[in-house]
């Protein structure tokens, strides 16, 4: 075990230029919930190099709010900030603060530098030349895919070793929680980041350590990059699979994933407390809220493949699943709240999710429009054989009004069974009472005469 060297973390100069924020992170507005957003600069060494790289902190603006709880999450190789985007309006709301740290070299050269070359010409984190790194991820083909997050790993080999200084330097009465010092700082990642966020606790949770021998994170979310099964971890973790993840059953992103080995037992012992959480019907992107509901959007972004995409963009509650999870999450660590156990998404002989007469997927984590169904709800776009692709985004068809028919007795027997539905999933601790309203409002929308 190593005791950890903090990174040091200064303001960053108010130079009259704009910082860096990850795509798609304007929303929810800091400013509707009081919230205040500040760069720092985070410097320190990684196996003799020297690093300099940027950390965005988002915070209540006044103390007094501060639930004591960090959520911090590497900035995604795309620039983006998953966690931010699926879970913010539960952050703002909660009082947590949000921290994102660009703790790959490939990310803060092509994205954070590449922004605004003269104000963060001084960044730098050693590894090989970003510049000839081909950004182009072709999902469609194995090997290809492979061969990108083996190369990014190797690129970014850093990333741990950063966290692990920025994580240390968060609990710092000097650094950005000099207001309201921190009681737990947790670390969280999907797609891509949720790789960063499995290479930490393989690689660096047992051996980077603060002075005192604790953890630097006390709880990990991973989610949406499935490898082996995590065990004997210290500090809870709940791992997050949507069904789009891993609905073909030899092959996901990366090697290690054949025959879904990142399944497991959940756990409540002490040096083993996990949960695992299969998203039944959802896809790995969410796509119920705009802009991400714009099927123009995913066919401009795959533009290639001999797949059916669907008549309408998978409207299942993904952002509002992952908020939920991460709520488990910060409640077990926070006030040791043992979250519920999960039913896995059951498996049919083919090796594929197994579906109902509806063709929706069987088992996992529920939420009320598959257990009071109106559609369809495909997590991946579909192959000509009928079998899932590996596609990161979803679809939905509506049924027609004659089986509607046969299911309720109309619109008022739907919301009715509906409700009840939701109801249930609420008190059993699968979706945030917060978050009911939407899915409410869009059930009431549902005509069946």
């Amino acid at each position: 075990m190593d005791a950890v060297t903090p990174a040091v973390l200064r303001r960053s100069p108010d130079d009259g230029s704009a910082s860096f924020a990850p795509y798609g992170t304007h929303v929810p507005s800091l400013d509707t919930y009081d919230y205040v957003e500040e760069e720092w600069i985070a410097t320190g060494e990684e196996d003799g190099h020297p690093y300099a790289t940027t950390v965005l902190v988002r915070r209540p603006r006044d103390w007094a709010r501060f639930s004591g709880t960090v959520i911090a999450e590497p900035l995604h190789v795309h620039g983006i900030a998953p966690i931010w985007i699926y879970s913010g309006p539960y952050i703002v709301r909660s009082g947590h603060a949000w921290v994102e740290i660009t703790a790959q070299k490939t990310t803060l050269d092509l994205h954070v530098k590449a922004s605004n070359p003269q104000r963060y010409e001084s960044l730098h984190i050693e590894g090989p030349d970003s510049a000839d790194f081909d950004m182009n991820l072709n999902l469609l083909d194995r090997e290809t895919s492979k061969a990108f997050f083996t190369e990014l790993r190797r690129r970014n080999r850093a990333a741990s070793t950063i966290l692990a200084q920025v994580g240390a330097a968060l609990r710092s009465p000097e650094g950005p929680f000099a207001g309201a010092e921190p009681a737990q700082v947790l670390l969280a990642g999907h797609s891509q980041t949720g790789s960063v966020t499995t290479y930490f606790i393989e690689d660096a949770h047992d051996v980077q350590r603060l002075a005192d021998g604790s953890p630097v994170y006390d709880g990990f979310f991973p989610s949406g990059f499935p490898l082996a099964a995590f065990h004997d971890v210290d500090v809870p973790v709940v791992q997050v699979m949507s069904d789009g993840d891993v609905s073909v059953p030899d092959f996901s992103f990366f090697p290690g994933y054949e025959g879904r080995q990142y399944r497991r037992d959940d756990s409540d012992e002490p040096g083993d407390r996990f949960r695992l959480y299969e998203l039944a019907g959802i896809p790995h992107m969410g796509t119920r809220h705009a802009p991400y509901n714009d099927m123009a959007l995913w066919k401009a972004t795959f533009p290639v493949g001999d797949f059916t995409f669907g008549p309408k963009m998978n409207s299942l509650p993904h952002f509002e699943l992952f908020s939920m999870g991460l709520h488990h999450l910060v409640e077990w660590v926070a006030n040791g709240t043992v979250p519920p156990r999960a039913d896995r998404l059951e498996v049919g002989p083919d090796g594929y999710f197994a579906l109902d007469e509806h063709g929706n997927t069987r088992g996992g984590v529920r939420s009320a429009q598959l257990d009071v169904p109106h559609s369809t709800y495909r997590p991946n776009p579909t192959n000509p054989d009928g079998t899932p692709s590996f596609l990161t985004i979803g679809s939905e068809e509506s049924f027609e009004e004659p089986k509607l028919r046969e299911l309720y007795q109309d619109s008022t027997d739907y919301l009715e069974r509906f409700d009840r539905r939701l109801a249930e999933l609420i008190d059993a601790g699968w979706l945030l009472a917060e978050d009911a309203d939407d899915l409410r409002r869009e059930a009431r929308q549902v005509e069946i005469s």
